[in-house]
């Protein structure tokens, strides 16, 4: 039996959707790492994880720098499917050779990660597999909500809701105010739909609310120096 790796990936589902889109479209580069996946679109939080899967699925060396397996991902529709399901099955052999995904339930693959790897990304851990598994067109059993991977065909497209969004009833922080009548403070809007929200973790909504509101109290600062700048210039 091949060895256990030390960490199963657990990644947001979405973040490693949008590198597998994102690597269709560009020439296969010298390395991958954290900047690079930055340039790709994908954010801070995520970048660790998805090195990490990367490596689990050995997309890439441990030194970031791609393998044929890299190359073989750079396609679309039907090859896609199966050179995922040939990288999925290797990297996780243990717990195919262990449980039969395609019957049984999502709880017992949490229990898989939780013994043989950490519980304290266990059911990060579940997700992500199963959305892999999803996308590489290997069946699983479905969720009691009936999301088996079935469901989440590559049809669907690659931006899937990530587990820690799921069922969130939380509203985001609302966008600040608009400006006074008298112009004395600069307002900002902030679109997000709710599909932007279900890609997004706690960390990533804080951080978008916090870049508005340091947006907004810079560009208030800086109006009010310009009007400074213009009163002296009246001799006011």
């Amino acid at each position: 039996m091949a060895e256990r790796k030390r960490v199963a990936p657990y990644a947001p589902a979405s973040a490693v959707s949008e590198f597998f889109d994102h690597i269709r479209y560009v020439k296969t580069p010298d390395k991958v790492d954290s900047n690079l996946l930055l340039d790709y679109g994908i954010s801070k939080s995520q970048t660790f994880p998805v090195l990490s899967t990367l490596r689990f699925l050995d997309i890439i060396e441990p030194d970031g720098t791609p393998t044929t397996a890299f190359r073989a991902l750079q396609v679309g529709g039907e090859e896609f499917t199966a050179a995922l399901r040939e990288l999925v099955e290797r990297g996780y052999a243990d717990l195919f050779g262990r449980l039969d995904v395609s019957r049984d339930s999502k709880d017992k693959l949490k229990n898989y990660f939780a013994r043989n790897y950490s519980p304290a990304t266990a059911e990060r851990a579940t997700t992500l597999f199963l959305d892999l598994c999803g996308e590489a067109g290997i069946p699983t059993a479905p969720t009691p909500t009936g999301e088996g991977s079935q469901k989440r065909a590559a049809s669907q497209g690659p931006k899937r809701q990530s587990g820690s969004r799921a069922g969130s009833s939380n509203p985001p922080p609302p966008p600040p105010p608009p400006s006074p009548p008298d112009g004395s403070r600069v307002a900002i809007e902030l679109r997000l739909t709710e599909a932007d929200l279900e890609l997004m973790d706690a960390t990533d909504i804080e951080a978008v609310f916090t870049a508005a509101a340091k947006i907004q109290v810079a560009r208030t600062k800086a109006l009010s120096r310009a009007r400074n700048v213009e009163k002296e210039g009246k001799g006011e």
